[in-house]
């Protein structure tokens, strides 16, 4: 009879532990006001900056600018932009060609697997566009200055320590 009891003790003691580690799974994905998107986390950024100082601040919040790699995360974006300004506004995400022209690289160092631009874009027009963002009129990429000031969107990686 003591087996029997301390075989449900220690069946209970699991059960508690395992509850705990799945509600903690739970609300280890983001961190409050972030998009949970596959292994990323996603958040749109109002206040206007620079493309520099956009990044400046995504590090600061433990990401990067976002790398886009696929039609679906381009679209999550996007609406993420609708959603956060009221409608699709120029936007920074974090492809440039500031090293060298038509190398385009991602600020988080992502492979440029995918690209979403607008016809006759990257043009770097003016010879001085090496920053990319999300236009307002299409919901197309386009190179743009990069001193320009406009609203950001971050990416950081799920917090996985969180979760233990």
């Amino acid at each position: 009879m003591a087996y029997l009891r301390l075989l449900f003790a220690l069946c209970g003691i699991l059960a508690l532990t395992q509850a705990r580690q799945s509600e903690s799974e739970k609300n280890c994905n983001c961190p409050k006001g972030w998009t949970l998107l596959d292994k990323y986390c996603y958040i749109y950024q109002h206040d206007p900056r620079s493309f520099s100082d956009a990044e400046s601040v995504c590090n600061v919040i433990g990401g990067n600018l976002v790398s886009i790699n696929s039609r679906k995360e381009n679209a999550i974006v996007v609406e993420l932009i609708r959603e956060g300004a009221g409608s699709v506004v120029d936007t920074w995400i974090g492809l440039h060609d500031a090293i060298e022209e038509d190398d385009f690289i991602w600020t988080d160092g992502e492979v440029v697997n995918f690209r979403h631009f607008s016809s006759g874009q990257p043009d770097n027009d003016g010879g001085n566009e090496d920053c990319v963002e999300i236009e307002a009129d299409d919901e197309m990429w386009d190179d743009d200055e990069c001193t320009d000031l406009n609203p950001f969107v971050c990416i950081r990686a799920v917090n996985k320590k969180a979760c233990h």
